[in-house]
């Protein structure tokens, strides 16, 4: 798929077919996530994914609001997205400038932003869920207690029809000076 195709057709999708992920799939979305730019090439963001049928349940009923629940019920996987702080964004232990491990959640942004990417290009849907239990996924997923956890994407295959939502005018968000 040409690359303004890709960024065309990603959209968020809250209904999901039952569908099954492979392993091997899942760790070559990964792996072309890792293409993601971070801060001195740190790569701070890890993922974990629910793809058990247990995991799923789990994450479902104590991991997520009922809402996320519902827009992510029969996604292939669940994937938690954590960064490493103190990484991005500091040099020799001490923050670089006033935005310190901001630098982590932007980076582990730009990792996100290329998992979903390469997902919609392996035919696979997304949906970026920020509202969740952190205590719940990080103890289902066995998260490391110094991650921060940003992030839950559904990925599934859609059960909804593609909808193009209109977007800001280019006038409205660019000031070139």
């Amino acid at each position: 798929m040409e690359f303004n195709e890709l960024i065309e057709v990603r959209r968020s999708v809250r209904q999901y077919k039952a569908s099954e992920i492979a392993s091997a799939e899942l760790e070559t979305i990964v792996a072309e996530a890792l293409n993601a730019p971070s801060w001195k090439n740190s790569e701070t963001a890890r993922y974990y994914a629910a793809a058990g049928a247990a995991a799923k349940k789990r994450m479902w009923e104590e991991g997520l609001p009922s809402f996320n629940a519902a827009s992510s019920a029969h996604a292939a996987a669940l994937v938690a997205v954590t960064y490493v702080p103190g990484l991005s964004g500091f040099n020799g232990g001490a923050p670089c400038d006033e935005l310190g491990n901001t630098w982590g959640a932007y980076d582990c942004g730009l990792a996100s932003a290329y998992f979903v990417l390469a997902a919609k290009n392996h035919g696979w849907d997304t949906l970026i869920m920020g509202i969740r239990n952190t205590a719940k996924v990080k103890e289902i997923l066995g998260i490391p207690k110094g991650e921060v956890l940003m992030s839950v994407i559904a990925v599934g295959k859609s059960a909804q029809k593609f909808m193009k939502v209109s977007r800001k005018a280019v006038s409205d968000v660019l000031r070139i000076v």
